[in-house]
């Protein structure tokens, strides 16, 4: 059985073999271009500050939200208390974290960057958004900005 020659944009990236019936499935595309981000976020993140994408995550979220709670992060990463707190057990002998108890709440914790953990999490950041520029330099700003809002919007489906 002889297929129909492939247009470009319906070959795998590497390896030029024919993406036929995953082509159009959300979750191998978002998978192929995860191979991309996972390797600048190596290249200019996780090698220089020897963090990991979750831990980038939780410092950026603790910088943006402060006072927050480990349930807080829990629920805004879809995981459970206990793994997110062993996350931090991580980053806090680093010195990039602290935890305060609650003045109203003795059984919670809230979670504050430290000055260190502010700098690195800010250099972060702004090589990261360094490199999805270079990742995304073929598409206008247009695309660009249309692709984070309609990603945004499949992620919040979690909210239903």
């Amino acid at each position: 059985m002889s297929r129909e020659p492939c247009t470009p944009n319906e070959l795998t990236p590497q390896g030029g073999l024919s993406e036929a019936g995953v082509h159009r499935v959300l979750g191998y595309q978002l998978a192929q271009a995860t191979i991309l981000t996972t390797e600048a976020f190596v290249r200019v993140v996780g090698k220089p500050f020897d963090l990991r994408p979750v831990e980038f995550t939780i410092l950026q979220l603790i910088r943006d939200n402060p006072p927050v709670t480990v349930t807080g992060l829990a629920k805004a990463l879809a995981m459970t208390v206990p793994g997110v707190t062993i996350w931090l057990d991580r980053l806090e002998p680093r010195g990039l974290i602290v935890r305060e108890r609650s003045q109203t709440d003795r059984r919670a914790s809230h979670l504050k960057l430290t000055r260190e953990g502010g700098v690195l999490v800010a250099q972060a950041l702004t090589r990261l958004l360094e490199a999805d520029r270079e990742l995304l330099q073929d598409l206008s700003e247009g695309e660009q900005a249309m692709l984070l809002e309609l990603l945004h919007k499949v992620a919040a489906a979690r909210r239903r």
